[in-house]
Order: C-alpha cells, then sequence, then structure tokens
C-alpha cells in the first residue's frame, strides 16, 4: 500500500508539472482575479538615504577640550555646533527638558558638584542642589515636574529625585551598594539606573507605582552593564556592555507586562558608549573614540547596518542626549554673544634659547621634585609637566607629583628584563609615577584595569585631601588590587583581582588631566601579570608627533646616540 501511494503521487505530480509548462502565458489577467500587490507581513527595509537619521531636533553633549569640559549642542539639520556654557568649571551630564527650553546639567562651579538649569533663551542658569556632596547626572520626569539624579550623601552614591524648583526631595534608591546614572522612563513609570548591588554594573528598573520593585534587567555576573537609555516609546532599553577599554552598544526590548528585559531580543549595535536615542525611535546615537579623536555615530534601529558619522572631534566627547527641538536662531545668536572675545592659552610651554651649537633643546630641572639630585625632562615638554603638577595641587589638594619615581635617564641605564634601551625617559619626554601612595595601607592612589582589545592599560585615580565633596567625585568603577596576587588562587594567576566593594570617598582622574596636558598612559607588556615591572600604571609619556630617534636628537649630539644604539635611521649629516 505504501508503495501504491507513492506512485499515485508522482503520477499527479506529473500531470501538474506538464500542465504548468504547457498551459499559455496570461498577458493581462481577468477583471474577477485579485492580484495580490502586498503582504500583511514586515515591510521592506528601506535602503540608505542621504540622511537616515533625520527627525530633527538637536544634540547635547559634553565635550573636553584644553582641560574643560563645558555643554554643546548641535542641530541636526544643519549640522550647526553651538557652545552653551563656558565656565572655567566643569560642565557636563546635559539633559533636555521635555519641552527644549531648559538643559538640566552637572557643574563644580561653585566648588562643588551641583544640578543647574541653562534657560536656552534667556541663558540665566538656576542652581537647584546645595548640598555639600556630590550631584550629578539629571534626568527630566516626562511631565518635566521632576529631576532624578545620582548624589553621594551619607557615604553613599544613590538616585535621588527633586522637583524642578529644588525644593522637594526623595530618595528613590537606598541599596548600600552604589546606584547612579538613572534614566526616566517615557511613561513615568519607573527609573532605570546602574547599579553594583551584585559585585558588578547591571541594569536595574525601579518601578514608582508605590510597590518600589526593583528589577535586574540584565542579570549578567561576567559583564558589566551602564549607562541605560529609554526609547521614546519605552519599550526599549539601549545601554553599554562589556568592559571600560570594550564598551559595546546593546539594545533590548523590554516587556512591562512581565517587568523584565527579553534577553532574547537584545542586539548589538556597535562599538561605542553613551547611546541617546533619536526624537522618533527610529536610530540611536553614540559615541565611539579611536586614536585621541571622538566621533558621535548614528545608526538606524530598523535597517541593518545603516551607520553614519555625524560629528568628529579631537578630544572626549560623551553624555548624549536628543530632543526632538533645535535650537532656535535666537538661542544660537543669544549663546555666540556669550562666547569670551579670546580663549587663552591652556599654558604656555616656554623653550630657553637655542644654543650656538649642538643640540636644539637641553634638558632641563624640574623645580622641587623628588630628591637632591633632582630630575631632568626635555626643555619641550617641562612646562607641560609644571602645569600639570600645580593642576593636580588645585584638584587633589596635594602634591603627588612632588615626588616622581622616575624621569630623564642616562643612555647606559639598564632596564627591566624585556624592556627595550628605546625608552622615551632617554630623551626626557617620560615620568614614572611615585608607586609608595599606592602601596598603603589607605591607598592614596586607586587603579581601574581597562583592557582595550588584548592590551591592558590602567586610569590613575588620585584620593583628594578635602573628603566634603569639595575636591573631587566618587568612584563608579571597581578598582583594581595588584597586590592581591600575593594571596595565591585565582588571584596570582590573574595579576590580582577587583575589589570586593568600590573604595568609598572622592577621587580624581589623573589619567585625564594627564592627557590635557599631553602626557599620555602606555600599556602593560604581556608578562604584567606575574612580572610586576610589565605593569607600567605609572609609567607616562609626551611623545607629540615625533619618532624616538627624533626626541633623541633634540637633545643629544648624533655622535652620542650613535656610540650607545648605532646608526640613526635616514640621519644625513652621519
Amino acid at each position: 500500500m505504501l508503495i501504491l501511494g507513492n506512485l499515485v503521487v508522482l503520477v499527479l505530480l506529473t500531470v501538474a508539472l506538464y500542465q504548468a509548462t504547457t498551459l499559455p502565458a496570461i498577458e493581462k489577467p481577468p477583471e474577477f482575479i485579485v492580484v495580490a500587490t502586498a503582504t500583511s507581513g514586515p515591510s521592506p527595509i528601506p535602503g540608505p538615504t542621504p540622511t537616515p537619521f533625520g527627525s530633527g531636533g538637536a544634540i547635547a553633549f559634553t565635550l573636553r577640550h584644553n582641560g574643560n569640559a563645558d555643554i554643546y549642542a548641535l542641530n541636526q539639520a544643519e549640522r550647526q555646533l553651538v557652545r552653551l556654557t563656558y565656565d572655567p568649571a566643569e560642565d557636563r551630564d546635559p539633559a533636555w527638558s521635555p519641552d527644549g527650553d531648559y538643559i538640566a546639567f552637572a557643574s563644580n562651579r561653585a566648588h562643588n558638584w551641583d544640578i543647574y538649569l541653562l534657560d536656552l533663551v534667556s541663558g540665566a542658569l538656576i542652581r537647584l542642589t546645595h548640598d555639600p556632596g556630590f550631584d550629578a547626572n539629571p534626568s527630566w520626569s516626562p511631565d518635566g515636574r521632576w529631576i532624578a539624579f545620582e548624589s553621594y550623601r551619607r557615604g553613599n552614591l544613590d538616585i535621588y529625585a527633586m522637583s524642578t524648583t529644588g525644593q522637594q526631595l526623595r530618595r528613590v534608591a537606598t541599596d548600600p551598594a552604589p546606584n547612579y546614572g538613572p534614566a526616566w522612563s517615557p511613561d513615568s513609570r519607573a527609573i532605570a539606573y546602574t547599579t553594583f548591588r551584585d559585585g558588578n554594573k547591571d541594569i536595574t528598573v525601579h518601578l514608582l507605582d508605590g510597590q518600589r520593585k526593583i528589577v535586574n534587567v540584565t542579570q549578567s555576573p561576567d559583564l558589566d552593564e551602564d549607562d541605560p537609555a529609554w526609547s521614546p516609546d519605552g519599550t526599549q532599553l539601549a545601554y553599554v556592555s562589556g568592559p571600560r577599554g570594550n564598551p559595546s552598544i546593546q539594545v533590548t526590548a523590554f516587556d512591562w507586562d512581565t517587568v523584565a528585559a527579553n534577553q532574547a531580543q537584545t542586539d548589538l549595535f556597535g562599538a561605542g558608549s553613551s547611546p541617546a536615542w533619536s526624537p522618533d525611535g527610529q536610530s540611536l546615537i553614540y559615541a565611539y573614540e579611536r586614536g585621541g579623536r571622538s566621533h558621535l555615530v548614528a545608526v538606524s534601529v530598523t535597517g541593518w547596518a545603516l551607520f553614519q558619522e555625524v560629528y568628529s572631534v579631537d578630544g572626549p566627547l560623551d553624555d548624549l542626549a536628543w530632543t526632538s527641538f533645535a535650537l532656535s536662531p535666537r538661542v544660537v545668536a543669544r549663546a555666540q554673544a556669550d562666547a569670551p572675545a579670546e580663549e587663552p592659552p591652556f599654558y604656555v610651554e616656554l623653550v630657553q634659547p637655542a644654543p650656538t651649537a649642538g643640540p636644539p633643546y637641553r634638558l632641563t630641572l624640574l623645580p622641587n621634585v623628588s630628591d637632591d639630585e633632582g630630575e631632568f625632562l626635555s626643555d619641550r615638554v617641562n612646562e607641560s609637566f609644571n602645569s600639570l603638577r600645580q593642576r593636580v595641587i588645585e584638584e587633589t589638594g596635594w602634591d603627588y607629583l612632588a615626588n616622581l619615581g622616575s624621569s630623564q635617564v642616562p643612555m647606559t641605564y639598564t632596564p627591566p628584563s624585556g624592556h627595550s634601551r628605546m625608552s622615551w625617559h632617554v630623551c626626557g619626554r617620560a615620568i614614572g609615577l611615585d608607586q609608595e601612595p599606592y602601596g598603603r595601607n589607605k591607598p592614596q592612589v586607586e587603579l581601574i584595569r581597562e583592557d582595550v582589545g588584548n592590551v591592558t592599560y590602567w586610569r590613575v585615580f588620585i584620593r583628594a585631601a578635602e573628603q566634603d565633596g569639595s575636591m573631587g567625585e566618587p568612584l563608579r568603577e571597581a578598582a583594581w588590587d595588584l597586590n592581591a596576587r600575593q594571596q595565591g588562587g585565582r588571584a596570582m594567576v590573574e595579576g590580582g583581582g577587583s575589589k570586593e566593594h568600590i573604595p568609598s570617598g572622592y577621587y580624581v582622574d589623573f589619567t585625564t588631566l594627564a592627557s590635557d596636558y599631553g602626557w599620555e598612559r602606555v600599556p602593560s607588556l604581556w608578562r604584567w601579570r606575574y612580572f610586576w615591572p610589565d605593569i607600567r600604571w605609572w609609567e607616562f609619556q609626551k611623545t607629540g608627533d615625533l619618532t624616538w630617534w627624533e626626541c633623541m636628537l633634540e637633545v643629544f649630539e648624533p655622535k652620542r646616540i650613535e656610540a650607545a644604539f648605532g646608526p640613526i635611521p635616514g640621519y644625513e649629516g652621519q
């Protein structure tokens, strides 16, 4: 019967195939035949257009320039850049009001971090918080009546909400672990924020319906998530995922019925940080940094691989926010009128007169640094070091750079095993920080590990002398304990481990300050997990656009260089 059935099916298929090949083609369907022109399924994704990420409005962000952070805005249609704040203090974390008339932001212009409101039309500035503690990262409620923000009060970083008049204040998050970076949902039902309650950074959603339910929507113990941003319809959450040195943008669907993120619908949208949604919810913008230059990138969430660079600039760009309201010509004119006539130079690199013979520059003694023998740097970079040192004193309240581990070294020095003799220390363009404050029982220096690709870097934080909120800000990262390797076990294999708790108190990001003056950190070498000299968290150098040989020729005679290191490549005077 089975064989007979198969034969019947085969015969029917043969007849159908014969009919299909012998029926005449119908050039025009009869009137009673309905011809399908569309389906009920999803429409085809449109191809790229000249401006696939429009929806108008303006994008606000923080830009660090000449050692200071200020608020800028970019009109999306004309790509017109407008600087909104000019104070010599730090201004950052811009957040648009729902009607686009105000920007809330954080500033330390009153010698501690507070929340301010900027009236875009009049330019009037309103200070909303007056607590001596740290206040930052404002986020508006959809009705414009409340502002959520992070605050370091009672010895912990938590989420608070205040009325836009600043008269009413409520504490939203009370967990003993740090909570920060609030984002108010578009329907006012919840606030999403970053928490460290489970020993790593996760995104939580805090319901405001009276139940005060808190839901961990990422739940990834092996990854860090940060910087949540709601889509305009409240159905999706964008956030930053991964280690600090390799951040990527993730988008996950949020189900209000189950009050949880749908992990099955989580998508990756590229490497970057600080995501923000377009007003129409069809695209995302985020910041991407490479080679010291920041790029503002837009990506379509409906069309795969539709990317567009919106803006690029030298220096760090962060804290993106997008509103549907463009800056009016009146606002632009007012902001431009506030611009100073001339911006003074950040610092001046004074250089001694060139000698009549020999190398064009000298090695210069650094005043009042280290022991009696002193420390030396090239005359081309010593003033930037002196300026950085003074800045560290002002920011931290103590003179960390008064003692250096190293500066210029002789050509005959013997480097650690595996290290090159062609060190920038030789030509006076490198410094080694004092390691002693890190090794104390109560460290004055904390390290944040950053893995960029397969290379490990370190971010150095200096503890402020005054812990009253007038200097520095609280840490938001798990500090790395290099000394934990002495305890054996996994820490010995990993070269240390993250501290169980984020160190309390106020700290200053020395790595950022050093970069302001052109002093850049160097990566660890491959043996850093078990060979201390390879860690190199203390190493900073200012190379400029020079090669190492050019640096040497600035301060040494060619014959001396060749005697120590061999022929100079491309040197015509030999």
